[in-house]
């Protein structure tokens, strides 16, 4: 093989897997498929690049949760191939209603690539605590009763 080739082929296979090695991968999961009202579950979205740029998610609306808590860390290691970031996006979520809730999928874009995480389905019973009822279509809202002035005291 000729020296001009061999040059040819020694670049064409370093940038192979040099491109190959570019990966991004995303995952979302809850730690409890199944809760009652009185539940809160944790939601968490990971996604793991080598890109060199770090892709923010498109993370779901939660419409059937409340938000408690969230939190999100990042975590990059070094090895042979190069750099790996992953970032994990975690959220305390209480339900808003009872039955099959769906948490939407999530989605990355990366090396001109969409990456999305399936959707999520967590099934909420009644637990001992009711859920406030929203009100009807023309009803007015419930008043707030103001709260008292002075200290107050539980026992």
């Amino acid at each position: 093989m000729n020296p001009k080739a061999f040059i040819f082929t020694a670049l064409f296979i370093a940038y192979l897997t040099g491109s190959a090695s570019a990966e991004t991968a995303i995952k979302a999961e809850v730690d409890k498929p199944k809760i009652t009202t009185d539940d809160a579950l944790t939601y968490k979205l990971i996604v793991t690049t080598t890109e060199r740029k770090i892709p923010q998610p498109a993370l779901p609306k939660f419409e059937n949760f409340i938000i408690v808590s969230q939190a999100n860390s990042s975590t990059v290691s070094f090895a042979k191939g190069g750099a790996k970031t992953i970032l994990v996006f975690a959220f305390i979520l209480a339900p808003k209603a009872t039955g099959r809730l769906k948490i939407e999928s999530a989605s990355v874009q990366a090396e001109g690539k969409t990456y999305a995480a399936p959707e999520i389905e967590v099934n909420v019973a009644q637990g001992k605590r009711k859920l406030p009822v929203p009100p009807k279509k023309g009803e007015p809202a419930p008043k707030k009763v103001p709260p008292r002035s002075g200290p107050q005291y539980t026992l």
